[in-house]
């Protein structure tokens, strides 16, 4: 899926403290530079953060939702290969969208470095969804 004009994104991490501090250490290294400018300021670690041990679990949540990031367009598929492939360790679930609203939502799985549609997750942000069947209504009959 492609994006326009302006991108927006929340993406929820889980994982070790220390496979965390890994990822976002690479967020801001640069490294997503290709696509756009990655702040710190988009990193929004949980209350015990600060007080796990490097071996506890813990969740932050990379979120611009206030100011979109200015693009031209922005291929989602490119993105999510590089951004899962870093955090093939971690717990990635999370939604881009831009400023039409067109969104598209993922799942990467802990130990996968790639991703999946997130329609096709069962339970995928506390709702149930389900691909599309076509022949929905003539499997009733």
């Amino acid at each position: 899926m492609t994006l326009y004009e302006e991108l927006y994104f929340e993406i929820a991490v889980t994982g070790t403290k220390s496979d965390v501090k890994k990822f976002t250490n690479y967020l801001n290294s640069g490294e997503l530079d290709e696509f756009f400018e990655f702040s710190d300021e988009y990193i929004n670690y949980d209350d015990d953060y600060d007080t796990a041990d490097d071996s506890d679990e813990v969740r932050v949540v990379l979120a611009n939702d206030d100011y979109g990031i200015e693009i031209d367009e922005f291929d989602t598929d490119e993105f999510l290969e590089v951004l899962c492939k870093a955090g093939r360790r971690l717990y990635l679930k999370g939604q881009l969208y831009d400023a039409d609203n067109d969104e598209y939502s993922f799942v990467s799985e802990e130990g996968d470095s790639y991703y999946t549609n997130g329609l096709y997750v069962k339970n995928f942000n506390e709702d149930d969804y389900k691909p599309r069947e076509e022949d929905d209504d003539e499997d009733e009959e």
